[in-house]
């Protein structure tokens, strides 16, 4: 026995728990009712976070010993671990009429308070805390998290700095203060605590750095401080939990969005016990409609809609609502818009003269726990695409926020009308809007799409103009496509050099060499080739047009994509027709190295997603077998 209990005990100071798990289980299968044997087993399955078995163990101990409070305290702890969170509220409540000890009775009230703040029932937790001893700093923190969950984000600070002053600093209220003048938008201050925290600690296991780190990510990455933002979440090197996955996956987005879907999609049906942050699912959703896969996008939103609805503000669910609609009645998507965006439009042009402070919705950045529904402090910020404002930062910001929520909407109608191929109505519908957020890029560069798609080339040119104007010192910013329209519109209004001198600088913003060696981005060195092939198809030098086109697609797997693909099958559409007409000529060696084309986009384009006009879903693969067989036919 003696060798077994020292085993067992350095196992547990060791941290090695499963394997006390183990020796413990082994000894339990002889005696399943021995209290030693279910209280220690039960300690070391808790501290390996299997906490809903913690508490089937604890359960089983306050059955065999009734008299032991401790063990209904261990009991409510584990269930509120295991995010069993009305069980929580049911159990404290119970055992705190019949707990005779006042330490344990106040640990139980509190334990119920958390659960009811889980809960959302704010209400209750209040009267709840009423019933604890009030000079108890646990009290004092409960009070303030409740005050933080509310979105009092002054009063929990008050109340945090208050606690710190008395029960002396810990790294915990250190974060929770960051963590309210990070709410406040005040990031210079929360900054300040973060970097304390950081610094006191001494490796990655110390307590709240990986809180704190996540928090200093969040700060860099909402003020556009992408590449620090980039550094500090890359100083996590293993164990990741779920908030910094998701932090990670969203702060790296540029460098493969593909891969950060599958990592939101991973969390979001991951079966353990760790939940994801609340602003995975608004995050995928966007993901997908951002790159045309509105049809997963529909998927994901049905199969999780309870979960929108308790986490979604209102616009954010409609327009989840409306983006499933259009995938089978258009129409009806655009009578779902058209109230939501009129009602926002009113409170974005009455804000913009300085109207509406208190119009502003909930802030979309919410810090995650181990629960999907908890709000409160003392966890880290997760990191959302769309990202609102708090309604006491004044006016401008308001005006910034309203906007974040409206224009996804009216873009999204305006891209309905366009897949009907009903431009003149989706100008009408933008242009009407041009008051309260005619500035905005996503406005600028759909407006000038639906220019540009209606051989309006001199007024998209001004359109785009402005947009580059706003980018002129970094060209890269703006979307490859917008470039690419501006360049084509210069030819066919006889501007070539304009175009020519476009085309140029963005080659010297995208080099030096050095930056491809790095691995920089190349979607845009993609775009300038494909958009010199362009302009020489729309001068009839098709086969020198053409042969530009091909080679911008190498890499095949990195640079097919609906957009540039959009340009390549527009090009050999056209060329196509001239041959069928009979109105142009080409040799054998052009055509085969046309088909040896298509077969390298049919090969890499079966997971390139399109949208054609018929609102369909196709792929590039499916269009580029189309394309060759079309050649073959008519060169046959």
């Amino acid at each position: 026995m003696t060798t077994f209990t020292s085993q067992v005990y350095g196992c547990i100071r060791d941290e090695d728990y499963a394997k006390a798990i183990d020796l413990l289980q082994d000894r339990l299968n002889e005696f399943p009712r021995s209290r030693a044997l279910l209280s220690l087993c039960a300690y070391c399955v808790y501290h390996n976070e299997e906490f809903s078995r913690a508490s089937e163990l604890y359960e089983t101990l306050i059955e065999l010993c009734p008299e032991v409070e401790e063990y209904r305290v261990n009991h409510v702890q584990s269930l509120l671990k295991s995010g069993s969170f009305l069980d929580t509220s049911r159990a404290a409540s119970s055992f705190a009429a019949m707990t005779t000890s006042t330490t344990n009775s106040q640990r139980l009230r509190l334990l119920q308070a958390q659960a009811e703040m889980d809960q959302g029932l704010l209400d209750a937790s209040i009267v709840t805390l009423s019933r604890c001893l009030q000079d108890d700093h646990e009290v004092k923190i409960a009070l303030a998290t409740l005050a933080y969950r509310e979105g009092k984000y002054l009063k929990a600070l008050e109340l945090f700095k208050t606690t710190i002053k008395e029960a002396g600093p810990q790294p915990m209220l250190s974060y929770d203060m960051a963590l309210c003048h990070y709410q406040l938008n005040n990031f210079v201050a929360s900054l300040e605590l973060v970097g304390e925290i950081i610094d006191a600690s001494k490796d990655s296991s110390e307590s709240y750095l990986v809180e704190a780190l996540n928090l200093k990510a969040a700060i860099l990455h909402k003020t556009k401080h992408a590449d620090s933002a980039k550094q500090t979440i890359a100083q996590f090197t293993e164990n990741l939990d779920a908030v910094t996955i998701h932090n990670d996956s969203i702060i790296n987005i540029g460098e493969d969005p593909s891969i950060v879907i599958q990592k939101l999609e991973f969390l979001l049906t991951s079966s353990n016990q760790q939940a994801f942050p609340p602003e995975t699912l608004s995050n995928l959703l966007t993901l997908y409609t951002s790159h045309g896969q509105d049809h997963l996008a529909a998927e994901a939103f049905q199969n999780n809609k309870s979960l929108a609805q308790e986490l979604f503000p209102p616009d954010l669910y409609a327009y989840f609502e409306a983006v499933t609609a259009s995938l089978s009645c258009p129409d009806d998507a655009i009578a779902m818009l058209e109230s939501q965006i009129t009602q926002l439009a009113s409170l974005v042009r009455a804000a913009q003269k300085g109207g509406v402070a208190e119009a502003i919705a909930p802030v979309s950045i919410r810090p995650s726990t181990a629960a999907k529904k908890s709000t409160g402090p003392t966890r880290r910020p997760s990191i959302a695409i769309t990202q609102k404002e708090n309604k006491a930062v004044g006016a401008a910001k308001d005006v910034d926020a309203l906007l974040e929520q409206f224009m996804p909407m009216l873009c999204f109608q305006a891209k309905l009308y366009w897949n009907k191929r009903e431009y003149s109505r989706a100008e009408g519908l933008l242009q009407s809007y041009a008051d309260c957020c005619g500035n905005h890029d996503a406005w600028l560069l759909n407006f000038g799409h639906i220019l540009f798609a209606q051989d309006k080339f001199l007024e998209c040119i001004s359109v785009y103009q402005l947009l580059m104007k706003s980018h002129e010192a970094d060209l890269l910013k703006l979307p490859a496509v917008a470039l690419a329209n501006v360049c084509v519109a210069y030819v066919m209004t006889n501007q070539n050099e304009t175009g020519e001198e476009l085309i140029r600088a963005v080659e010297t913003e995208e080099h030096p060499p050095a930056s491809l060696e790095n691995g920089g981005d190349r979607a845009h060195s993609c775009i300038v080739n494909l958009t010199l092939g362009v302009l020489y198809c729309q001068k009839q030098n098709y086969e020198f047009g053409l042969d530009r086109i091909i080679k911008s697609m190498e890499p095949f797997e990195r640079n097919i994509s609906p957009d540039t693909w959009f340009y390549v099958k527009r090009s050999f559409l056209g060329f196509a027709m001239l041959l069928a007409n009979q109105s142009m000529c080409i040799n054998d060696q052009f055509l085969q190295d046309i088909l040896c084309f298509f077969a390298k986009a049919e090969a890499h384009g079966n997971e390139v997603l399109l949208i054609n006009e018929s609102s369909m879903t196709a792929t590039v693969a499916l269009e580029a077998k189309q394309l060759r067989d079309m050649f073959n036919e008519i060169c046959a």
